[in-house]
């Protein structure tokens, strides 16, 4: 995989756009889409063989289904508060009509798993507190490994002005029972002010992949393997979205032994002072 094919800048308009399709050769299960409709459209969501969450970034909405109409005052945007999120198993459709501007992302993996339309409501997210100092994060898990889905996780994280996430640099692509298991990602970002910026590491431990890409809102990152830092620039809030997918559905991170000890004051570095 070449350094080209990590990042991707979705345009600004409305519509419905195809981020990372199905048949990404460097991804064996996410997808991305980003749908954006102006208040009064309406869009079909659903694949054949495909389970799919469409996560909210802001608007209103209302979701029909199986002779079914719920109406979602949704929030005004992706900093205003937590999301809702439209489940949408294979071989099902939905249509999202746009009761107000609609923004979100939509996350896919492959399924043959019968399943029923739901939606996951603020209540219903688990929120983990994460790290501390100018690693102190919030994780918002809204599709986690108990919901009934087969392959797809999705979630966002609330990243303060200035701070680090997925610290202590983590990975998820190999399947070690108890250790690790093998989970690819797709990030994206938008920043507080709209004109903010961050950063994006990608390496390895062989460093065959050793990238940094500067990050800016409505920007796409792969993330097939490998630790994946990343860092809001200062002056600015930044929120990542993200799904996740593969043969597991339980996220058992691998931290880079050289950098652990972070998480753990215990196994501080002897000349290291808090």
């Amino acid at each position: 995989m070449g350094r080209d094919n990590y990042k991707f800048s979705i345009p600004d308009g409305f519509g419905r756009l195809e981020v990372v399709t199905p048949d990404n050769p460097d991804m064996e299960f996410v997808h991305m889409e980003y749908l954006r409709l102006r208040a009064g459209e309406e869009c079909e969501a659903g694949m054949d063989s495909r389970e799919i969450g469409l996560l909210l970034m802001g608007g209103d909405f209302t979701v029909q289904y199986a002779g079914k109409s719920t109406s979602i005052k949704g929030r005004a945007d992706c900093f205003a508060g937590l999301p809702h999120c439209v489940y949408v198993p294979a071989g099902k459709r939905v249509t999202i009509h746009a009761d107000t501007d609609y923004e979100a992302a939509v996350f896919g993996t492959p399924s043959d798993a019968d399943g029923e339309v739901k939606i996951v409501y603020p209540e219903d997210i688990k929120i983990l507190d994460i790290g501390e100092n100018e690693w102190h994060i919030n994780g918002y898990f809204v599709i986690d490994s108990e919901f009934p889905a087969q392959r797809l996780i999705i979630g966002e994280t609330q990243i303060p002005v200035g701070h680090w996430c997925s610290v202590p640099c983590h990975s998820h692509e190999k399947e070690v029972p108890g250790l690790e298991s093998k989970l690819e990602e797709i990030y994206m970002f938008k920043f507080k002010p709209h004109q903010g910026f961050g950063f994006q590491g990608l390496y390895n431990d062989a460093r065959t992949m050793d990238e940094a890409f500067i990050i800016r809102s409505n920007d796409v990152i792969l993330v097939p393997g490998g630790y994946h830092p990343n860092v809001a620039g200062p002056g600015y809030e930044m929120r990542m979205f993200w799904g996740m997918g593969g043969n597991s559905r339980y996220w058992i991170p691998y931290e880079d032994p050289d950098h652990k000890w972070i998480g753990a004051k215990a196994n501080a570095p002897s000349d290291f002072q808090w």
